[in-house]
């Protein structure tokens, strides 16, 4: 193993990792959280509307995000010797682009989502180039093993926004404002990024990317699974929407807060087993490790859904979803399939396969099918669909995991092969 990667393979190491992965998303989850709150109070319901619209949004497009962390990890992973320049060069493009696309669909954003004028808009589209481009910095940080560095600019990078919010509710800014301030402190994040990758002399080098993909081939198969991974945990919701009546249909949108937390509660799991996979150091030993925590949490997950759904329920939400409840084991349940089947996604898309992403693509429009047309219209006819669909779609992903791969070649191949 070369000199330049961290992917190390004892179980000391691979536990620092994951301690530091799971700190690291659990405190960027807290932060997001405070985030919310002090913009719900400091906004009040009517901007805050606007201001949510915008953020759900902005959902949509981490996905270009995503993909690129995912590819910078996978890449460096493999050749961390490599000059990587061109990452970063690709992901300023995609970052442009990302912004570029949102300034394009800004008159279908402001007709659909109700907006005031195009301001907000525009905003959205500043705040995405950023935060887009964040994801190079930290996909290159996982890549070489830093998870240290990976988790300090993760929470820095929530801290940011939490400051941007705190500043609003200061000075009594809007929608517009917040999204404005928000650029201002990502821009600083990426400058903090740029300090901690200084100490890799590589990163500044140019020309060829060596044994790494240097083409778009990369990109599209994390952009494939993380678009699959994001509307896989959404058909359902969108699904019940349609068929089901405004009470219900606010009882089961609650609800898949069971599942959710569940997901992204377990979501660390998959970002610490990816680059091990992707350089073939201690794979099947991370996977394993892997699978049996998202086994743990999920279980215990669903545990505390059957026994404190009622007074999580009532405490979040309020007496009138208490009714709904009972069902919130089987969102817990939901959440844990969906979290086997990312953490099989990115095992996928280190070993610069797609089969999995496409069976996700698939799954969810089965299972929004299933619900429109041949469900019960309940609450618990959409779910049981949901939960379903995701087993079959997990145990093809506990599948893929188990077969042996063979395209992708290790770190000593590509080194062999690497242009001298």
């Amino acid at each position: 193993m070369s000199q330049g990667s961290s992917v190390g393979s004892s179980r000391g190491q691979l536990a620092r990792s994951g301690a530091a992965l799971a700190g690291a998303t659990f405190a960027s989850g807290l932060l997001g959280y405070a985030y919310i709150v002090i913009l719900t109070r400091a906004l009040g319901p009517e901007q805050y509307g606007v201001l949510g619209a915008l953020l759900g949004l902005s959902v949509i497009f981490t996905v270009t995000f995503t993909a690129i962390q995912l590819d910078a990890t996978r890449v460096v992973a493999l050749a961390p010797q490599a000059p990587r320049g061109w990452l970063h060069r690709r992901a300023a493009a995609i970052s442009v682009g990302t912004g570029l696309i949102i300034l394009l669909a800004s008159p279908v954003i402001v007709s659909v989502l109700r907006l005031p004028s195009y301001v907000p808009a525009l905003a959205l589209a500043a705040m995405m180039l950023p935060q887009t481009y964040l994801g190079v910095q930290l996909g290159i940080l996982l890549g070489l093993g830093r998870s240290v560095a990976f988790g300090v600019l993760l929470v820095i990078s929530g801290l940011s926004r939490v400051v941007a919010a705190v500043v609003t509710a200061a000075l009594g800014g809007g929608p517009t404002f917040v999204l404005t301030v928000s650029t201002l402190t990502a821009i600083a994040v990426l400058g903090l990024g740029g300090l901690l990758l200084r100490s890799s002399a590589v990163d500044a080098q140019t020309g060829t990317s060596g044994p790494g993909e240097r083409g778009w081939s990369g990109m599209l198969r994390a952009t494939t699974g993380a678009g699959a991974l994001l509307v896989l945990l959404n058909a359902d919701l969108l699904a019940a929407r349609a068929i089901l009546p405004d009470r219900e249909s606010g009882w089961y949108a609650f609800l898949t807060v069971f599942g959710r937390v569940t997901f992204w509660g377990t979501n660390f799991i998959a970002l610490w087993v990816f680059p091990h996979e992707a350089a073939r150091g201690s794979a099947a030993k991370a996977r394993s490790y892997a699978l049996a925590a998202v086994a743990i949490l999920g279980v215990a997950a669903c545990v505390i859904a059957a026994l404190f759904a009622v007074p999580i329920t009532r405490a979040l939400a309020g007496e009138e979803y208490v009714a709904a409840a009972h069902f919130a084991p089987l969102f817990a349940v939901a959440g844990s399939l969906v979290a086997v089947i990312q953490l099989a996604t990115y095992v996928d898309v280190a070993r610069a396969q797609h089969l999995l992403s496409v069976i996700a693509w698939g799954g969810s429009a089965v299972m929004a099918l299933i619900i429109w047309f041949a469900a019960p219209r309940t609450i618990g006819g959409a779910i049981w669909s949901a939960v379903l669909v995701l087993a079959v779609v997990a145990a093809a992903g506990l599948v893929s995991m188990r077969t042996p791969r063979e395209t992708a070649p290790s770190r000593v191949d590509a080194a062999r092969s690497a242009p001298r």
